[in-house]
């Protein structure tokens, strides 16, 4: 094996470990109590997974211009579908279904006694 190779699996090797302990972090927030926060780390932490495994494991570092043209353009039109689907699901009304009952809250009852 060339000294090239061996830096590359080296390369490699570090890009493994830090998935890794990406991966420890996410589970380890599902134990934490953050409230909204934790959908914000894990989702921070899923894009910083996604960009190790595009630039080392796909090669996008030493890729051609176009094939990273190609990348970019794909994750801004995740993007933009991504937005426009927030955008769709916060604007909709909350209209209950004629079968459920409608909700009541817990100290509802203590206060009209």
């Amino acid at each position: 094996m060339s000294s090239r190779e061996v830096h590359r699996y080296a390369d490699q090797l570090k890009v493994w470990v830090a998935l890794l302990a990406l991966l420890l972090l996410t589970f380890s927030s599902s134990y934490l109590k953050l409230g909204a926060w934790n959908s914000a780390i894990n989702l921070l932490v899923a894009i910083a997974k996604a960009l190790l495994v595009a630039i080392y494991f796909m090669n996008l570092r030493r890729a051609s211009p176009m094939l990273r043209i190609a990348a970019i353009t794909a994750l801004l039109t995740l993007g933009l579908l991504f937005g426009l689907s927030g955008t769709d699901y916060s604007t909709r009304a909350v209209h209950v279904a004629p079968w459920q009952a409608p909700a009541v809250p817990q100290n509802a009852g203590a206060a009209a006694s």
